[in-house]
């Protein structure tokens, strides 16, 4: 870690001067209009994050894994207050250009979970819940991939570190954040394969998870699908 040393001038009790070394903290290099942006992007993601929190659709069915959404919050919280902390008090280089990716990852997940929450109306939910006469949807977004508010998920959890330039909390979403979604995932994929059965396995087959698949991908699949 990098620490840039200033002096300052002080006076004792006698009127006598001395110098002292002031270490900086924070983005050494980051001007005041960049910390007073920051400042402000992070208060309307928080705001952003807090509805996202309260947003339920209507129909509401039995929750399994509960625990690993207020999990996947607390490390969310810890990842968004250590960045505050790194950006303005461990001294480091700050690059505009991590930041600027960060915000643009940030947009764009914004973008992907509220186009996903539209797609599934009443049916969209936080929690990992199967409802009585709950369909599978096939079209918007969902065309593309099956679970976009997972990868706005990963997206948001990347971009914060990089607006801040945290590193730290960038390795405590990629060890501790992504693999508990990931698991979660997993056992959402579970569920949905109980609910629909060999309708969501063809899904499976057509629809990357978290990214759309290539053609290429879907190409090497289809004999398996005709077979």
């Amino acid at each position: 870690m990098r620490m840039r040393t200033g002096y300052k001038l002080l006076s004792d009790s006698r009127g006598s001067y001395y110098t002292c070394a002031v270490k900086d903290k924070g983005n050494v290099n980051a001007p005041p209009i960049v910390r007073s942006l920051f400042i402000v992007f992070m208060v309307v993601a928080a705001i952003w994050r807090i509805w996202d929190f309260r947003k339920q659709g209507q129909d509401r069915g039995p929750v399994s894994m509960l625990w690993s959404l207020y999990a996947l919050v607390v490390l969310g919280g810890i990842v968004f207050c250590g960045t505050i902390f790194e950006f303005f008090f461990v001294a480091r280089p700050f690059h505009p250009a991590v930041a600027l990716l960060g915000a643009v990852l940030l947009i764009a997940a914004g973008a992907i979970r509220m186009t996903a929450i539209r797609t599934l109306g009443r049916f969209w939910s936080l929690h990992i819940e199967i409802r009585d006469g709950q369909r599978l949807v096939r079209e918007g977004i969902y065309r593309y991939v099956r679970h976009p508010a997972y990868s706005s998920f990963v997206l948001e959890i990347i971009a914060i570190p990089l607006v801040g330039n945290a590193w730290w909390s960038l390795a405590v979403a990629v060890a501790g954040y992504l693999p508990l979604l990931v698991w979660r995932l997993k056992r959402e994929e579970v569920a949905l394969c109980a609910k629909f059965g060999d309708q969501y396995r063809a899904y499976q087959r057509d629809v990357g998870a978290l990214w759309p698949r290539l053609p290429a991908a879907r190409a090497t699949d289809a004999p398996a699908r005709n077979g």
